[in-house]
């Protein structure tokens, strides 16, 4: 990620904060060893509490502490690289439309190998919507977020209450929605990540279980008990529907992405029935 950020940031006055769960001071020789220009300061900070929010509501604190007076803090994860012109294409966009949020697509780097399931997933590329305003964004890896946004929603920005379960970039996006803010998505931004271990076929099907999961617990603080609960029957009803449609034909990638979506909704079903994930609850 450093690497990839380098030829971006050449020229640029910034600060970079490296967020760290694990406390190593590998990565802290890392920071403190890596090339830079004059106006660029390079700042580790570890981070003992474990999970998601701590990690991202640190940064942003660290934000206000080593640079007060910053406009807009680009949040990114450390497993993928920068294409080409990335930073410059999404300040640009964050210049066009001035909003509260502005979102990148990520696209996942599979191996040959790859299994369908993982061909059809969202690890393979969360593209394909035209830059411009949307109701929501897809995650906090490639994420622009506008000073504005700190007079519209209270802080931290990240819920603790999804440290564990993850969730926690979903239920900014909902909240800020919520609160009638601005969000863009900017489809040339691009971020790649490389081939992951999360791309066995029980691990693909995992992930989207627990991630129904969590987001029927979020949708419900939201949108009221009754609504989720519709929309978690009528989605599996429907994904269960398409791939009874699907197998005759044998057409393997409507297969794959039904198998798919009947994950996602068998856990917004449990979710709602009092069901838990901590996906990222690790000692």
């Amino acid at each position: 990620m450093l690497e990839s950020l380098q030829p971006e940031i050449a020229g640029r006055e910034l600060t970079l904060i490296v967020a760290d769960n694990d406390c190593d001071p590998v990565v802290e020789t890392l920071v403190s060893e890596f090339p830079r220009e004059a106006g660029q300061r390079f700042i580790y900070l570890p981070v003992s509490e474990r999970g998601l929010s701590p990690n991202r509501n640190a940064l942003v604190d660290a934000a206000m502490r080593e640079a007060p007076d910053w406009r807009r803090l680009i949040m990114m994860d450390d497993d993928g690289y920068v294409s080409e012109g990335w930073l410059a294409t999404l300040l640009a966009c964050a210049d066009t439309y001035e909003p509260h949020l502005v979102g990148g697509p990520v696209e996942g780097l599979l191996p040959p190998d790859a299994g369908l399931l993982a061909r059809n997933s969202i690890f393979a590329s969360r593209r394909g919507a035209a830059t411009g305003p949307t109701k929501l964004l897809r995650t906090a890896q490639n994420l622009l977020i506008s000073r504005r946004l700190l007079d519209l929603v209270e802080s931290p920005l990240f819920r603790n209450a999804y440290k564990a379960s993850g969730g926690e970039d979903y239920d900014l996006f909902r909240r800020v929605q919520a609160a009638g803010g601005e969000m863009v998505w900017c489809e040339e931004a691009l971020v790649y990540e490389p081939p992951a271990e999360q791309l066995r076929p029980a691990t693909v099907l995992k992930r989207y279980y627990t991630t129904g999961i969590y987001m029927s617990k979020i949708d419900q603080s939201y949108d009221g008990t009754g609504a989720t609960w519709r929309l978690a029957v009528k989605g599996s009803v429907g994904a269960l529907a398409r791939l009874a449609l699907s197998l005759p034909k044998l057409r393997k990638d409507p297969i794959a992405k039904n198998l798919l979506t009947i994950a996602h909704y068998s856990g917004r079903l449990v979710g709602m029935a009092g069901g838990h994930t901590s996906r990222y609850d690790k000692s």
